[in-house]
């Protein structure tokens, strides 16, 4: 599962800028009913799911996932090693089974490759200058830079004491125009003159006290509008400072990976986080000045004017990037009667790589679902040779890039193989193969996300499966629109359902080894892993073989309304919000518009009326006006106006 989406997106959802419908969690364990027995003159045909489904066992997921989370395929990183090992793997896999490699063209049939480029930035040749004396990246900050850092520019800091804006404290008193500056402000958090905490309950310490990520992401409502182009974060000690490797380990030393013909993305953040010793110089002090200025703040009880000036400073981000090939591994089975209509299996086999010479195994993330998808196609596959093949065809998909954003779905769905127009359904399974602490010692279960989203029958017949076939709980937890870890949007059955395919995603929940060295293949429950692979064979088999594919609910289906071109040429552009730190910024695409916000891919809209666009999947709708360059983005209550830059 890939990991919480970029830092701008993830610290604006945290801070609930853009809500999401409530929904209802439900939560299913009735047992099925007991069959009735067939009598001597009417015996019950064969049910081949049971058959093949057994076919699933935990010795043979082990087998493969034995394999796939060695130390021999170095972690599966998106374009090295061990991710092309992971693909032949797969791919040899899928031909040894019979399926075939739907992919024209190219050197392997089973691999649909595609190409990217790797960014990073380079800390410790990235310098920051004030005045005569040079600061290096790793050593007295670190980072997130963008491409505006690539040549020297000279940075105009602007101290904001703590970054803190509320009813009874605020560094934010008088009106400033902070657009385009590099703010300074304080780790940690104002205390009294007690060394309590202003701000925290009957003194205690408040979300603004960790000088961590957390602690800068409780700052987000007061600082991201601000429209600074950087955000200087000063550790408060020399030990802070040395922690802050841990303390932000989710934003620096980090790679972005994009598509080879992706355009420049405008803006981003840039966020330092420095020493002591370098906070004080860029604010023309020292650090016994700063802890003049804290000592200032306790007396007062309130925020006080600065007497710093700050210095002169230049900085310059070292920033590589790296072109590279990698590759989604398809397997087809063609069906008989319906082969033109093609259901998806998919699963993602990349996870992290290598990390300071550690191996990230990523056994549960997502060597379980690998692990799945190839139980799955050998039991289709073997049903095909005994007669018994589905009526719609199946595609079998291994995605690469999931941990790095969706990216081997996405390039998927936007190149599909098949029409979207004739796949049916995607099952996605993401992290199936362990016991999470709300269940552990009560029974088989699995989480169901996004079942309900599309269509009412793929709900209708997903439950119906369990309930024939040895039932497990069926948990909804996660599939609740304000679940806020937000799920339905994080892993390969997500850029299906942008294309208003349906899907369910299936996954055991989340543990202490996610994304940690120690997920490994000796934490799997393999029996429990192995009945939830045959519920999703069931699943599969049921949704192959009947006669109609589900149905959409009717408000996904087309309203057939299509924009004038004029209209479409006056929408497009990039558009901003004083209100949150996000830019949106909409194409052409054929007779409609797509749309990409900061940091996250980019989704088709749906037209509905004149100025009136839509996107379902998140409950998100664009109304332009009709007079102005301007847009009301609305989604679950909430409302923003844009406008075009």
């Amino acid at each position: 599962m890939s990991k919480h989406i970029p830092l701008a997106v993830a610290l604006l959802l945290a801070a609930g800028t853009v809500s999401a419908q409530s929904g209802k969690v439900k939560v299913k364990t009735k047992p099925g009913k007991t069959p009735t027995a067939a009598t001597a003159t009417a015996a019950a045909p064969t049910d081949w799911s049971v058959t093949y489904a057994n076919g699933i066992t935990a010795e043979g997921l082990r087998q493969d996932l034995t394999v796939l989370a060695s130390d021999a395929y170095e972690g599966r990183e998106t374009g090295k090693k061990g991710q092309k090992m992971a693909a032949d793997y797969i791919a040899k896999a899928f031909a040894a089974d019979g399926l075939a490699g739907p992919v024209a063209g190219g050197d392997n049939p089973y691999l649909q490759h595609f190409g990217m480029k790797r960014t990073s930035l380079d800390l410790p040749a990235s310098t920051v200058k004030v005045g005569g004396q040079s600061f290096q990246g790793k050593r007295d900050f670190y980072a997130v830079m963008t491409k505006a850092f690539a040549t020297p520019v000279a940075l105009q800091p602007v101290f904001v004491g703590y970054g803190i804006k509320e009813d009874k404290y605020s560094d934010f008193a008088t009106a400033v125009d902070y657009k385009g500056k590099d703010i300074v402000l304080l780790a940690g958090e104002p205390l009294n003159a007690q060394g309590k905490s202003l701000l925290g309950t009957e003194g205690k310490p408040s979300p603004y006290a960790p000088a961590t990520l957390a602690g800068l992401g409780a700052r987000r409502r007061a600082i991201f509008p601000l429209g600074a182009r950087t955000i200087i974060l000063v550790m408060p000690t020399a030990e802070a400072f040395a922690a802050a490797p841990k303390g932000f380990e989710q934003i620096i030393d980090r790679e972005d990976l994009e598509f080879d013909d992706a355009k420049e993305k405008p803006g981003g953040f840039n966020i330092l986080v420095v020493s002591p010793e370098m906070g004080a110089k860029l604010l023309g002090t020292t650090p016994a000045g700063l802890d003049k200025y804290r000592q200032s703040v306790a007396k007062a009880g309130k925020a006080v004017a600065s007497p710093f000036k700050p210095a002169a400073a230049t900085a310059q981000a070292v920033i590589k990037t790296e072109p590279f090939t990698t590759e989604n591994v398809l397997g087809y089975l063609e069906g008989t009667d319906k082969k033109d209509e093609v259901l998806v299996v998919s699963a993602h086999y990349d996870h992290l790589g290598i990390k300071d010479g550690v191996v990230f195994n990523g056994a549960d993330d997502d060597g379980s679902g690998t692990s799945s998808v190839l139980a799955m196609a050998r039991a289709f596959a073997q049903a095909k040779k005994d007669g018994h093949g589905p009526r719609r065809s199946i595609l079998f998909l291994a995605n690469t890039g999931e941990e790095e954003g969706l990216l081997g779905s996405q390039y998927y769905t936007e190149h599909p193989i098949f029409p979207l127009a004739s796949t049916v359904t995607d099952l996605n399974i993401d992290m199936v193969g362990r016991v999470d602490s709300l269940h552990a010692g009560k029974g088989d279960y699995v989480y169901l996300v996004g079942d309900d989203r599309l269509s009412d029958e793929l709900h209708t017949l997903s439950e119906a499966t369990n309930q024939q076939y040895s039932p497990l709980a069926l948990d909804y937890k996660y599939n609740d629109p304000n679940d806020p870890e937000r799920i339905y949007y994080r892993s390969d059955h997500y850029n299906f359902a942008k294309h208003n395919v349906p899907v369910i995603f299936y996954t055991s929940g989340d543990h202490k080894q996610y994304h940690k060295a120690t997920d490994d293949v000796d934490l799997i429950d393999f029996p429990a892993m192995a009945r939830r692979d045959q519920l999703i064979f069931h699943t599969a088999w049921a949704l192959a073989n009947r006669d109609t594919r589900v149905a959409l609910k009717p408000e996904f289906l087309s309203t057939g309304f299509t924009p004038a071109a004029a209209d479409l040429d006056r929408y497009v552009g990039t558009y901003a919000t004083p209100k949150i730190p996000l830019k949106i910024t909409f194409t052409k695409e054929g007779n409609t518009l797509k749309s990409q916000a900061t940091g996250q891919p980019a989704f088709t809209l749906e037209p509905v009326s004149k100025d009136v666009f839509k996107f379902d999947q998140a409950g998100i709708r664009v109304e332009f006006a009709a007079d102005q360059p301007t847009f009301k983005l609305k989604q679950g209550g909430g409302e923003f106006e844009f406008k075009k830059e």
